[in-house]
C-alpha cells in the first residue's frame, strides 16, 4: 500500500492497441467482447466518432480523449480508453496540446508509468516533434 496516495498501485498492465478506421462496427464489436476482462487499456487510433465529437464506449471503460478535444474543434484522431476496475486515484491525464495525442500517467508497484498514445500522420512529421519536445521537457 502507498501510504502517500493511499490506494493500492498498479502491478501490472495490459494495453490493446488498434486503428478503428472510423468503424462504428469494429469499435463496438470490439467493446462488446469480454476484452475489459484482460485489458486494462485500450489504445485506440482512428475511433468511430459520432456527430457530437464523442466515441462510443460501454461502463467497462472510462473514455479519456486527447487535452484539447473541447478548444480546438476538430474531432479526435486518438481516444484511450481505462478499464473501469482501475481506480481513478492510481492514474491521471497529463495535459498534451494535439488531438493526435493523449498521455496518462498510472501509479503503478514499480513507480509512475507513462502512457503515450498517438495517431501518426502519415503525411508530416509534427506531431512526432510535438511529443519529442513534450518528452525532453516533461518526462
Amino acid at each position: 500500500m502507498n501510504t502517500q496516495t493511499e490506494h493500492p498501485l498498479i502491478p501490472l498492465i495490459c494495453i490493446w492497441q488498434q486503428n478503428m478506421n472510423t468503424s462504428h462496427t469494429a469499435q463496438l464489436t470490439l467493446l462488446n467482447s469480454l476484452i475489459s476482462d484482460k485489458w486494462d487499456i485500450l489504445a485506440l487510433q482512428e475511433p468511430a466518432i459520432n456527430l457530437l465529437g464523442n466515441t462510443r464506449a460501454s461502463s467497462h471503460w472510462r473514455v479519456v480523449y486527447p487535452t484539447h478535444k473541447f478548444t480546438h474543434g476538430e474531432k479526435p484522431r486518438v481516444v484511450s480508453l481505462i478499464n473501469s476496475k482501475i481506480s481513478t486515484n492510481t492514474w491521471q491525464q497529463i495535459p498534451f496540446p494535439s488531438r493526435d495525442v493523449v498521455v496518462i500517467q498510472l501509479d503503478t508497484s514499480g513507480g509512475w508509468c507513462t502512457i503515450v498514445n498517438i495517431y501518426n500522420n502519415n503525411n508530416h512529421n509534427e506531431t512526432i516533434e510535438e511529443l519529442g519536445r513534450f518528452m525532453s521537457t516533461n518526462i
